[in-house]
């Protein structure tokens, strides 16, 4: 498991947390969330009062808004309980930016209650997304008619791609062909698509039937 955080998570203590349960740990600058996962599950940490200030000052859209558009598999995680801090907020705001969070933005919202929490939600979401790595998604009986509908489908047929990076795949590729044809340097020019991913992808087209 390989989880990337924001160098502004130094101060929270869960990245000596993490180490300790042997996982490797890249800090540096993150351009949407807090921690990204194995390279496919961003998550946006906030501890309870951070997260009622962030709805203050608008923050708190703006970033779902960016995680949204910019991660594959975004969540919010909020540290604590909301609903009682030492500010003075009224519940029914709190209750319509969770609301709005969730289905508006369609991001989930997952509670911790500590730090310690925190670190077990972390380390579980990595390990339900590595043993989950290889199950393929029944897609229903959806059968796209317009063109780029038939182009986004087939290439949401590749691992870590949902439907924002196939859009983004092909609006930089131009085609399927030129997608299937990328390099796994190629594909990680791509926003959101890492060199874990980028291999993935690679690895499911060359791949050989015996």
């Amino acid at each position: 498991m390989k989880i990337i955080v924001d160098y502004r998570e130094k101060t929270s203590g869960l990245i000596d947390l993490l180490k300790g349960e042997g996982i490797q740990i890249e800090i540096k600058k993150v351009s949407y969330g807090d921690y990204i996962i194995n390279d496919s599950i961003t998550i946006e940490r906030k501890t309870a009062r951070d997260f009622l200030i962030s709805i203050i000052d608008g923050r708190l859209f703006d970033q779902l808004s960016k995680l949204k558009r910019y991660c594959i598999n975004p969540i919010l995680l909020i540290e604590g309980n909301p609903f009682k801090t030492d500010l003075s907020f009224d519940d029914m705001a709190i209750r319509g930016a969770l609301i709005s969070a969730q289905a508006i933005w369609y991001i989930p919202v997952i509670y911790s209650r500590t730090k310690e929490d925190t670190k077990d939600i972390i380390v579980m979401i990595g390990k339900q997304e590595e043993a989950c790595m290889d199950v393929v998604p029944l897609r229903g009986g959806y059968r796209p008619k317009r063109l780029k509908s038939k182009q986004l489908f087939i290439l949401q047929g590749l691992p870590k791609v949902g439907s924002t990076m196939a859009k983004r795949l092909l609006k930089h590729f131009k085609s399927v062909s030129n997608v299937m044809n990328a390099t796994v340097e190629d594909l990680m020019k791509i926003e959101g698509v890492g060199k874990v991913s980028a291999t993935k992808i690679r690895e499911v087209i060359d791949a050989q039937m015996d």
